[in-house]
């Protein structure tokens, strides 16, 4: 192993390659303890030390920094340690240590956002924001359903919580009498609502219930 180039990213930071391919980053204090030159050939040895005292550790702790005041699914997670320049297996390292623990867990994260979000957004809306999570449309559908039953199971005539959001998303966005709303100002909004994932006949209902 090779180390052919010290690529400078902060005025600490430093990116090693090692034959050609950029394998982690260190502080420059580091890089003297490590007596990292380029041109330098790279002992097995030194290579696993650093990976193991220092890079794995750090991502471990960047992680843990980054899940300290919010949840993350586990492709946020996977995203943030790739941007702060963390290699591919040590992520995966990374991320199997979290999910281990139960730092991250896409279950919980799923059941929580539903829970929180359900009298707010539309179903789709909601389906469509933890899909950019990495969320699966199955693992969404479950939870959906499960959060659903939870929500309804001591009422004797539920209702749905999609007209809930709805009506929320109305009121928040119209706040006069949708009896004296005119026709135009009406179509945009129904527009408006539809774009947010509310199905029409749930809109058409809403607007039925005002007439």
């Amino acid at each position: 192993m090779v180390i052919t180039r010290l690529e400078e990213v902060e005025k600490s930071k430093v990116n090693i390659y090692i034959d050609g391919i950029v394998r982690f980053q260190l502080y420059k204090k580091e890089i003297e303890n490590y007596s990292i030159l380029e041109g330098i050939e790279l002992s097995p040895f030194v290579y696993h030390e650093i990976l193991e005292n220092t890079i794995f550790p750090r991502a471990k702790q960047k992680a843990l920094a980054i899940l300290k005041f919010m949840d993350r699914t586990e492709q946020e997670l996977r995203m943030k340690l790739k941007d702060a320049g963390f290699s591919e297996d040590i992520i995966e390292r990374a991320l199997i240590y979290m999910k281990e623990y139960d730092y991250i867990n896409d279950d919980r994260y799923t059941s929580h956002y539903i829970r929180n979000n359900v009298s707010r957004k539309s179903k789709l809306m909601m389906q469509s924001e933890l899909y950019q999570k990495g969320i699966k449309k199955e693992t969404f559908l479950e939870h959906y359903q499960e959060e659903l039953s939870l929500l309804t199971e001591n009422e004797e005539e539920p209702e749905e919580p999609e007209i809930i959001a709805l009506r929320k998303a109305v009121s928040k966005k119209y706040k006069g009498e949708l009896t004296q709303i005119p026709k135009e100002e009406k179509q945009k909004l129904m527009s408006y609502l539809f774009r947010k994932g509310f199905t029409m006949d749930h809109i058409r209902k809403v607007f039925s219930e005002n007439i």
